[in-house]
């Protein structure tokens, strides 16, 4: 396939979604252990240790710009020769006697460990019986997989083991899904649904405790945000548990609006209350974009983030009058594409290096969304950029106020001085 501007075409092979990461692809981005704590690090109650070099140690600590409390056995030349899973054992129980209060472990494993074999499900195993705490392993060297969204579906698996069978709770309470509390967004979500009368038993996992986790089914809905990573574990739920689930998005007008309607129904809740809710929230975000909206009205958008966002955010997007030129997911599914397919011009997933530069000399986009590591490239070739995850000092994109968060950062960048230079390419 072509992609094709009024400064020529660009050629792309077309390729089905979820082929292996080409070298020096965009979409290399982390390894499957970084996926596992992308997932898990924000879990409270719980010890979080790596098992591996002192690197991999530094490497976990952040998570979505928020450092996480994370250990390490820090192993060196000596356990990689004779085996450290001796210094695993100490490391374990050491951490259990320095944090009393948690209730149980994430084990990680990574390429050191991983090559030589160690076996960290016996040594979990004893300190489980020793401690009558859960330890679970996380079998997620950085090779197991070829992109980090492996690492996710390992660490929902051990979620969802931790998951207890219990009496649902008699008033609406819905556990969010795939939710990450990016720059603080569950709370504007939280406040949408208690302004109905619904209450969030957790959020899964930007803000979570163990104890929520073993105790999920107490919610009557569970409510799935990023499908691309937290689909199979809403299923598996509902297959062991009969919790029942819906696909809501809280980017944009619309979509947050539709999801409030769908939230209230599959809960049985008063339309007209959903409805004066709905009216009161979108009436003083229209109010505030009114004169805003001729600065965003045809201006060419191009988007190459995580497969999760790329349809709501395109959609956002079109809603504030922009044209979405294009986008490219990374480790996207069909799934992905076909929410994203009625808003973009073009879909691609994966794409290489000089791909998106090629595409960015083509297209000369007005905005780009992208990932925090590809924003700099963009920046530099003189393309007004923003990056997700967003600075927590910018505030939530999620829900009405998170829209008006994005368009506020949206007009900044659009209006900046520097950007007013001719793009490099």
């Amino acid at each position: 396939m072509s992609v094709c501007g009024a400064y020529g075409c660009v050629p792309l092979a077309a390729k089905p979604c979820g082929l292996l990461t080409e070298p020096g692809g965009m979409s290399q981005r982390s390894c499957a252990y970084f996926g596992a704590r992308y997932v898990l690090g924000p879990v409270k109650e719980a010890l979080h240790l790596v098992h591996g070099p002192v690197g991999c140690l530094s490497y976990g600590q952040m998570v979505r710009g928020q450092r996480e409390p994370l250990l390490g056995t820090a192993t060196g030349e000596a356990e990689i020769i004779f085996g450290g899973l001796a210094r695993l054992r100490r490391a374990l129980y050491e951490g259990l006697s320095l944090f009393p209060e948690v209730r149980g472990a994430f084990l990680y494993a990574t390429c050191a460990t991983g090559l030589t074999g160690e076996d960290l499900s016996t040594v979990a195993r004893e300190v489980e019986e020793e401690t009558k705490k859960r330890v679970l392993v996380l079998d997620c060297p950085g090779f197991s997989h070829s992109t980090q969204a492996g690492g996710h579906a390992l660490a929902y698996r051990a979620l969802s083991s931790l998951v207890r069978e219990g009496e649902r709770a008699a008033a609406p309470v819905v556990n969010l899904v795939g939710e990450y509390n990016v720059a603080g967004e569950a709370e504007e979500i939280v406040r949408l649904l208690a302004a109905l009368g619904v209450r969030v038993h957790t959020v899964l996992t930007g803000k979570t405790r163990l104890s929520e986790i073993e105790t999920l089914t107490r919610a009557r809905l569970n409510l799935l945000f990023c499908g691309s990573t937290a689909r199979d574990f809403a299923e598996d739920l509902e297959s062991r548990f009969g919790m029942p689930w819906v696909k809501v998005s809280f980017y944009g007008l619309s979509a947050t609006s539709a999801s409030l309607r769908k939230v209230a129904e599959a809960l049985g809740l008063s339309g007209s209350a959903v409805e004066e809710l709905i009216a009161r929230e979108e009436a003083g975000v229209r109010e505030w974009l009114r004169p805003r909206l001729p600065l965003f009205s045809g201006k060419r958008a191009l988007l190459v983030l995580g497969a999760g966002r790329v349809g709501p955010l395109a959609r956002l997007l079109r809603e504030l009058g922009f044209e979405v030129v294009g986008a490219a997911s990374i480790f996207g599914t069909p799934r992905d594409h076909e929410e994203a397919a009625p808003y973009s011009g073009f879909l691609t997933d994966d794409p290489g290096d000089d791909e998106v530069e090629r595409l960015l000399s083509l297209l000369k986009p007005d905005l780009v969304l992208t990932n925090a590591r590809e924003v700099w490239r963009v920046i530099k070739f003189g393309f007004p950029a923003l990056s997700f995850p967003q600075e927590k000092r910018r505030g939530g994109y999620a829900g009405y106020r998170g829209l008006l968060n994005l368009a506020r950062d949206i007009e900044r960048v659009l209006t900046a001085p520097v950007f007013r230079l001719p793009p490099l390419v």
